[in-house]
């Protein structure tokens, strides 16, 4: 179900959520205590929610810990066989047990202690879990008439005990709704890796400046790219009516640096050669939503310990040449979407 950022805080604040509203150039947005999620979007113009969510409030943008193949299934042999049927998100995780730290007009702090246990060697991994959300400036020299909202994502982990050479890394997701075309420009022509099902001939499509990916909530599909092969951007286009919209996100890529998160079929004891940018489109299995999704280099017990990395979005809504130019601009690749 999808609602205007009012109905979202209304339903919030009714179940005991602790919404927060941080207001940012054009628009306005929607971060809940429950679950440390910055729950929704708005711009004047664009009728709903700019990204994807449900009763629950489960939606949104949320922190998940990396390796999924560690953590969200009881064991790797499960996750193989059947990677629906044995899904388990840890509690500790989401929605986890966040409290407020700060609150001020341009952005909420909140932060959680977890423990999580590897199911691929039993190690145990003790966490403390921070995220900001901040209102920021938008790009230079907008054109006038395009509305833009912009805020900053910082997700730190600090390792607090655990067994020595257990993992954990920072996975922020964000749900969007369909229909549209997640944009991700490459260093150069690349295969994505697939994590699920075959990506058929529509879905992904590749050339020399990057990959894009359809979301439609049609086909359960997910695709992976290496640090070394994505320039740490990815946008998302979306007609809304008559009013295109662009969600443009931009994290920090380190090649060299471990990132944990592999597919299933993966060696149980390989702990680095992951992606950074995934992309994932459900098939109403979960709902109907795709996600952008990004990785933050790993923590490890008796290793590095404390690691923190920050994104930031500019969403853009208009005209649809104005956004895909702009957008262009910001993307370093053209806004193509996928028809």
């Amino acid at each position: 179900m999808q609602k205007g950022l009012d109905g979202w805080f209304q339903h919030a604040e009714a179940n005991g959520y602790g919404p927060h509203l941080v207001e940012s150039g054009d628009g306005r947005l929607l971060v809940v205590e429950r679950g440390a999620r910055l729950l929704a979007a708005s711009l004047p113009g664009v009728e709903g929610d700019l990204f994807f969510n449900n009763d629950a409030c489960t939606g949104g943008d949320r922190l998940w810990i990396a390796p999924e193949v560690a953590y969200y299934w009881p064991s790797l042999e499960q996750a193989r066989e059947d990677p629906v049927k044995w899904a388990a998100t840890p509690p500790a995780v989401d929605p986890g047990d966040y409290a407020l730290g700060d609150a001020w007009p341009g952005g909420v702090h909140l932060h959680a202690s977890m423990s999580l246990r590897d199911a691929r060697d039993d190690k145990r991994i003790n966490l403390d879990v921070t995220r900001v959300f901040a209102a920021i400036d938008p790009p230079d020299g907008l054109p006038a008439g395009l509305k833009c909202l912009s805020f900053a994502v910082t997700n730190e982990l600090t390792v607090n005990g655990g067994d020595d050479g257990a993992v954990a890394g920072a996975w922020d997701i964000l749900q969007i709704p369909p229909v549209g075309t997640l944009i991700c420009p490459t260093t150069t022509g690349v295969d994505p890796r697939s994590y699920y099902d075959p990506f058929g001939e529509r879905h992904v499509q590749c050339d020399s400046r990057a990959v894009r990916f359809f979301i439609d909530a049609d086909r359960r599909i997910k695709m992976g790219l290496r640090p070394e092969h994505t320039t740490g951007r990815m946008g998302y286009y979306r007609m809304v009516g008559e009013v295109a919209t662009l969600i443009v996100r931009i994290f920090g890529v380190y090649p060299g640096e471990p990132y944990i998160d592999i597919p299933r079929d993966h060696p149980a004891d390989q702990r680095r050669g992951g992606d950074v940018l995934q992309a994932y489109n459900d098939d109403l299995t979960f709902g109907a939503f795709g996600e952008m999704e990004y990785h933050d280099p790993a923590v490890r017990v008796g290793g590095c310990e404390r690691r923190y990395g920050q994104s930031v979005t500019h969403i853009l809504a208009g005209d649809d040449a104005v956004v895909c130019s702009v957008g262009a601009e910001l993307l370093g690749a053209p806004v193509e979407p996928i028809v």
